[in-house]
């Protein structure tokens, strides 16, 4: 059963009381990027996940940013960014989600050499997805009296989804990964969690294969809640972090952006279509390239998922890209690394700054030092080197040291159920 609340008026804008709180929201409409379902409200969207014809929900306008949104603080500008798309008092839940942060500025900005790299991996999973997931875990579990979410992740989205919703008292959730193609670490973090209401499910098949098995059952139950990209909720607040950044570089700028799925940078495109003075998008891609491909060729070419040392990217239909309704080879610039040419790129960023990358923030790195002009260049770091212990430390000669407080994840039990690619196998499951 849904809690639903009271809406603005369309003409309300958002607003900041004297205690510093978002005090107003918008009210927007969603529809389906597939035209054959009824518009809905933002709680809406966010409880439906796909929308009934099987389409993903979009605003139908995108809004604009208020006078005074480049003084926004962290938790202003996600809670600002969740209020323009209709959320309802959100405040509370970003404060509540930065909270779990362990940097005091939650999304910094550092300088490594002549570019910027903003460091999203300072959450309790150390990725990027933490930014996002802990504020939809929070908005879900005030909506609801009780659900199953149900997700498929290629490595982070998962982790990050059990942290955020583990000790719900409202939600159960079930996330698939696909058996063999996420690191050790990323594993654990989903197999090690112990509370009742979490199941990981290692699904015989890649990344797409646990997408379609999400799909399809959300084609079948009315019950279901989603909570990785194909919910619009993530894409709102994953875009406060980029209009944060335009807010601190204070100027026009570049980004370079390490991407599978299309979500994190389609969140940085929705956000400079809002105002932020975002210019070049670089998408950068591993040996799956199917978006760098697009964006250099202008067509999507069918290719079988490899398996690389950038496991969260390794996706073949990326499922954000339906939301998107321009031309990719005018809007964004791309580029691809092999496994060679991330271990090539860790170590000579670590030689050069004495600065150690990840794997998928290393693709960013190097397409983005192919697309760089005389603005400065923002890089986004997706994740924390640690969780790919094996390969940065191939690249630099040293394995990266596990940080305090995530050594027990190395050491846990594991609890893990395991599933064929087959429909009828996760219908058992979560009936």
């Amino acid at each position: 059963m849904v809690r639903r609340r009271g809406r603005f008026p369309a003409s309300s804008a958002v607003r900041l009381g004297e205690d510093g709180r978002l005090c107003q929201c918008w009210v927007v409409r969603y529809v389906s990027t597939r035209g054959g379902a009824a518009p809905v409200d933002f709680t809406t969207a966010m409880l439906a996940g796909p929308a009934p014809d099987g389409g993903l929900y979009l605003p139908e306008a995108l809004p604009s940013l208020p006078d005074g949104w480049p003084d926004w603080s962290y938790q202003h500008a996600v809670a600002g960014s969740l209020s323009l798309f209709g959320a309802d008092d959100p405040a509370g839940p970003v404060l509540g989600a930065a909270a779990r942060f362990d940097h005091p500025r939650i999304a910094p900005i550092i300088e490594v050499g002549d570019r910027l790299v903003m460091e999203l991996f300072w959450g309790p999973t150390l990725s990027f997805k933490d930014h996002a997931l802990q504020v939809v875990a929070r908005l879900l579990d005030r909506e609801t009296e009780s659900g199953t979410i149900l997700g498929a992740t290629s490595g982070d989205t998962g982790s990050a989804a059990i942290e955020a919703c583990r000790e719900s008292r409202h939600l159960r959730v079930v996330i698939l990964f696909p058996d063999g193609m996420v690191s050790e670490f990323q594993r654990r973090q989903m197999t090690t969690v112990s509370d009742a209401n979490v199941t990981a499910v290692a699904v015989t098949g890649n990344f797409d294969d646990c997408q379609a098995l999400v799909k399809a059952a959300f084609e079948t139950r009315d019950d279901l809640l989603a909570i990785n990209s194909i919910n619009w909720a993530r894409i709102a607040a994953q875009v406060g972090y980029y209009l944060h950044a335009a807010a601190q570089i204070g100027e026009p700028f570049d980004v370079a952006v390490p991407t599978g799925n299309f979500g994190n940078v389609y969140s940085c495109w929705t956000a400079k279509r809002m105002g932020a003075p975002i210019e070049t998008i670089t998408i950068a891609n591993n040996a799956n390239h199917a978006l760098a491909r697009l964006v250099r060729e202008g067509v999507m070419r069918p290719a079988a998922v490899k398996a690389t040392i950038a496991p969260a990217m390794d996706i073949a239909a990326p499922s954000n890209l339906e939301r998107f309704g321009g031309d990719p080879t005018v809007e964004f610039r791309a580029g691809w690394s092999t496994d060679d040419e991330i271990r090539e790129t860790i170590a000579d960023v670590y030689s050069a700054h004495g600065h150690l990358i990840d794997t998928h923030t290393a693709t960013a790195w190097r397409a983005g030092a192919e697309t760089r002009t005389d603005r400065p260049q923002l890089v986004i770091a997706t994740a924390h080197p640690a969780k790919f212990r094996e390969a940065v430390g191939e690249a630099v000669g040293a394995v990266p040291d596990i940080p305090e407080g995530f050594r027990r994840v190395m050491e846990s039990p594991e609890r893990v159920v395991k599933i064929d690619n087959d429909p009828s196998a996760l219908a058992r499951l979560i009936r």
